[in-house]
Formats: structure tokens, C-alpha cells, sequence
């Protein structure tokens, strides 16, 4: 853990942005020379890929953060994937039905579909890891996602037992899966790695879904190697029943948690494909048509959580509301972000499917009108230059979110007089911390769509939710959130997930601050698919230009 004691002055986001601007001076482009066709090389073909951080967990069942599932997508194959443009596909399914009224969804399983040790992938599989991850023991952070399975919430509060849950084997081939009320998306949210299959040996052994030559998955990948803090060398499924198709034998993601140093490794040719791309150099590539920049507006979000459960900021919106009006959301993706993120007032971004995000009334304000009822509302509190408030944030260690946390702080600092302690972690305690209220006022969350539905994001917010990180809980707002899921009509559920996100937003649980552009660097050679809406990578999609 790092922590970061600030002391700002009104002039220092002024200064602040200029200094935050570092430069990187290029290195040499990609020298490898393309590898011989599949059949006639000698050694093996390698897609080197950046990964951000170290990877909280290689289960399928207990991953919650994007490194995980990165990795997880090359190791396990689902009943359905998601494609380039975001449309569902089949996977270990080849196809399914739907029936009685849109509750009942029928999986027919692939009879090719083999786990990487050569057994058949079997509709048992499927029922043993869903049941897993409803399972409180599991503790699984994706398991909500299920939660439309018969009995599935039940079973998470302890109240039914696993096998309750509404899976079952027709026979080895055949699953069925029992939805309390119809969810048109159900095939979407099956894409997530939570609803990847298990090996029975995977359960029995120690280790079994991270230790290096012991994890059976049953994607084209395998896991060969891990060099903790370092990287992750992933090998080709032989038996998985596309691997002719995958163009790569191995994976190897290297840890790069800093963008400049990703950049630097790709300029030297040591990175095929980037997780990211330095915010200040994104102008420059963008204007290069031979840079292999990729970007798109993703379904993803940029935000604080507030803690509403203890501390100086629970039970008191207006204070919250105070920190929110404080925030200059364009200065920070004009100054400092720079890669074309969007300025939010909503926790659901713009282009989400049949949906128009609530935005906080005051967005049109002139700046001095919104700072104007910062400076009442923190007064009104009981706050002043005398006694001012103190916070304590957490964030993960990145460069780019370091510098939000920084500019935001300033804000705080310079409009109200906040005195903000900054608190920097490695990935996998800041995963561990930020789940426990009790170590922070205000956390730093980015959250992307599992499935192209407003729902994706207003669910994290329901009282009971892994995501919902400040506790925050509101009886309004779980009923309007079950009627949304209950409404069989299109305009009318639109409605009511609106006059949701409405009702929360007036809360101030979170502090919206922008929304994500996904930006990745490809090397010449490397064949590239389009970036996914939901910035889901599959290493199979990738190939080698002619």
C-alpha cells in the first residue's frame, strides 16, 4: 500500500496538469519478423499481449475485476460468446430454445467440445458451476448475474440449498435452465465468466484453477505458466474443438500496470497488442494513420463510490451532493484524461440498448451556479476553512487514475476546503480493501457492462449487491428495479429503469466522472478484430496479416 498525504493550495490544479503531462520518447517500431505459416514453423507462435495488473483470480466463479477476465475468456468457453460487434453467439452450445413464455431456455451442447485433458464437455459441467457460483460459500463477486435462475436469490441468502436452483442435465448433452420471469438478455449475461463450466477435478485439487500444468479448461487455451507480478503464459487447447482455427500457439501476457511503460514496450516491439494507451499520446497516434491505434466509446464507467454505511458521509446527501458540484468532469477529460472520454452525470452511459440515462438536473448550470450551492450545501453541513471535512480515498495504482485522484482532490481542496488523504494500492488489496467500508470514505470504481442492458449498471447499486462497495440502500429503488425486470413492455420498462437511475442519482451514492474510450495499440502485423462494446478481447479473434 502506498499512501499519499496532499496538501493543496488554490493554485495547484492549475499547476497540477501541466506537470501531470509526462513525455515518452519513442523506441524503435516492431523489428520481429513474421513468423512462418501454422505447420511449417519450428517454434511457436506467440501473441504478446499487455495486461494492467495482476489477475485477482483465475476461477471463473470468484473473478471480479477486467485482468481476471481477460485471461478467464482465453481459458474457458461458455454456452454462448460475444462477438466483435457485440452480438451473441454460440459457443459450447451450438444452439438453444427458449419456451414457456421466455422462462425456460433449452442449451443443446456441443458433441466436439472437449476440456483440455480430453474429456467431453458435459451439460453436468455447466449445472455444477452455476450452482457453485450462487453458492454463498463461493463468495462469488459475478454471481448477481444469476440471480434471474429460479431460486437463485434464495440460495444466495442461505435460505435454499444449491440444488435448488433451477439447472438441470436433460442428459449429457442437453441443459436446461429455469428462469423465474423472462429476460430477453438472458444469452448475453451467459457470456460473462461466471457461467463458464467446471471440471470436476478442478474442485478436488488445491490450486486447481490457478496452479501453472494443473488447470483443465476447456477454451482454446490452457494456463502453462505464472510468474507472479510479472506475467502469464497461456498454450493452445490441442483438444479444443476450434484450436485449427486459432491462429496462435501461445499467450503471453506480460503485467505492465503503467501505460507509459506499456507504450515504451510496444514501440520496442515487445508487445503485440496493449490493454491501454497513455492518455497523452493519444492525439498524436490517433493522427497516425500507421500508429495501429483502436478506439471506441465503450458501455463502461468511471466513477467514486461514496461510503453511506459509516463515516463522515453517510446519512448526509447534501454533503455528498456538495462533493459531486465541486467536480470539474470536463477539465478532467480535457487536461488530464485526454483520450476522448466523455464528461458523466449518470452511472449508465450513452448507447446503452433502448435507453436514455438520467442526468442530474444541473448539469446545464453555469460553473459558478453549481459551485455557488457546493459552498451552501458544505456550510450547511457544518463545515468551514476552520473545521474542514476530511476524507480518506482509496484507488488502485495506475497512473491515470492517480492523476483523477489527484485533480479531484485539488478540487475539493480548492472550491470547499476538503482535506483529501490519498491512499494507493496494489490491484489485489485495493480489490480487497474497497470491499470493506470500514478502510475508506470514498472508493474508486470502473464498472463495464456485462450485458447491453441499462439494468447491468442500476443492479450494482440494489442493497445486497457485491458492487455496491458504500452499502448504499434504498427500498424505492430495489421496488422500481423489480418492476423493470417484471415489465413486459419495451417503452414502459425503459421508463421505469429511468425514474430509478432518477431516484439514485438524488441520493448522490456515487460521483460520476466520466465514461470510458477503450484505446489499444496492434502491431502492423497482427490481424486485429473490432474493438467489442463491452471491451471483451479474445485471444483467438486475432490473427497474422498476409
Amino acid at each position: 500500500m502506498r499512501l499519499l498525504r496532499f496538501s493543496f493550495s488554490a493554485s495547484l490544479l492549475r499547476l497540477a496538469v501541466p506537470l501531470l503531462l509526462v513525455a515518452i520518447a519513442s523506441a524503435s517500431c516492431d523489428s520481429r519478423a513474421p513468423a512462418s505459416p501454422q505447420g511449417t514453423r519450428s517454434e511457436p507462435l506467440i501473441l504478446h499481449r499487455g495486461l494492467g495488473g495482476q489477475p485477482g483470480s483465475l476461477d471463473p466463479q470468484r473473478a471480479e475485476d477486467a485482468f481476471s477476465f481477460d485471461v478467464l475468456r482465453d481459458l474457458y468457453e461458455g454456452l454462448t460468446t460475444s462477438s466483435p460487434s457485440g452480438e451473441v453467439l454460440p459457443a459450447a452450445a451450438e444452439s438453444w430454445s427458449v419456451e414457456d413464455s421466455g422462462t425456460r431456455y433449452v442449451f443443446k451442447l456441443r458433441r466436439d467440445a472437449r476440456w483440455s485433458n480430453g474429456d467431453p464437455v458435459l451439460a453436468r459441467n455447466f449445472v455444477t458451476a452455476l450452482r457453485r457460483a450462487v453458492d454463498p460459500a463461493t463468495a462469488s463477486g459475478g454471481a448477481d448475474l444469476l440471480r434471474s435462475i429460479v431460486n437463485a436469490p434464495a440460495i444466495l441468502k442461505g435460505e435454499l440449498p444449491v440444488d435448488a436452483l433451477g439447472v438441470r442435465a436433460v442428459d449429457d448433452y442437453q441443459l436446461e435452465i429455469t428462469l423465474s420471469q423472462p429476460v430477453p438478455y438472458f444469452p448475453d449475461i451467459l457470456t460473462n465468466t461466471v457461467a463458464s463450466p467446471v471440471h470436476d477435478s478442478s474442485l478436488a485439487q488445491a490450486g486447481g484453477f490457478s496452479k501453472a500444468g494443473a488447470v483443465i479448461s476447456n477454451g482454446p487455451y490452457t494456463l502453462a505458466e505464472v510468474v507472479p507480478g510479472a506475467s502469464l503464459r497461456l498454450t493452445r487447447n490441442r483438444f479444443y474443438r476450434a484450436s485449427k482455427a486459432v491462429t496462435f500457439d501461445e499467450v503471453r501476457y506480460e503485467l505492465v500496470p503503467d501505460e507509459n511503460a506499456e507504450f515504451t514496450r510496444f514501440r520496442a516491439g515487445d508487445l503485440d497488442v496493449t490493454n491501454n494507451v497513455p492518455e497523452q499520446r493519444f492525439e498524436e497516434l490517433k493522427g497516425d494513420p500507421h500508429s495501429g491505434l483502436q478506439h471506441r466509446a465503450a458501455l463502461a464507467t468511471f466513477f467514486f463510490s461514496f461510503n453511506t454505511d459509516r463515516g463522515p458521509l453517510s446519512r448526509k446527501s447534501a454533503l455528498r451532493e456538495a462533493l459531486s458540484l465541486a467536480i470539474d468532469r470536463e477539465a478532467i477529460t480535457t487536461s488530464i484524461t485526454r483520450a476522448g472520454q466523455i464528461p458523466a452525470y449518470s452511472l449508465v452511459p450513452e448507447g446503452v440498448w433502448n435507453y436514455t440515462p438520467a442526468e442530474y438536473g444541473w448539469r446545464t448550470a453555469v460553473p459558478a451556479g453549481r459551485l455557488s450551492r457546493a459552498r451552501f450545501l458544505y456550510a450547511a453541513a457544518g463545515y468551514s476553512a476552520d473545521k474542514p471535512l476530511r476524507l480518506r480515498m482509496l484507488y488502485n495504482e495506475n497512473d491515470l487514475i492517480q492523476k483523477v485522484c489527484v485533480a479531484i482532490a485539488s478540487m475539493w481542496k480548492q472550491e470547499l476546503g476538503v482535506e483529501t488523504e490519498l491512499v494507493q494500492m496494489e490491484f489485489r488489496a485495493y480489490l480487497a480493501a474497497r470491499a470493506d467500508p470500514a478502510q475508506w470514505d470514498v472508493v474508486r470504481v470502473g464498472w463495464s457492462a456485462d450485458y447491453n442492458d441499462a439494468s447491468s449498471f442500476l443492479e450494482t447499486m440494489t442493497d445486497g449487491s457485491p458492487q455496491n462497495f458504500g452499502r448504499w440502500s434504498n427500498a424505492r429503488y430495489a421496488k422500481l428495479l423489480a418492476d423493470a425486470a417484471a415489465e413486459t413492455d419495451v417503452s414502459r420498462r425503459r421508463q421505469v429503469l429511468q425514474e430509478s437511475e432518477k431516484l439514485m442519482l438524488s441520493d448522490y451514492p456515487l460521483l460520476p466522472v466520466y465514461f470510458y474510450v477503450t484505446r489499444r495499440l496492434v502491431q502492423p502485423r497482427i490481424s486485429a478484430p473490432p474493438i467489442n462494446p463491452m471491451n471483451r478481447n479474445y485471444s483467438s479473434q486475432f490473427g497474422l496479416k498476409e
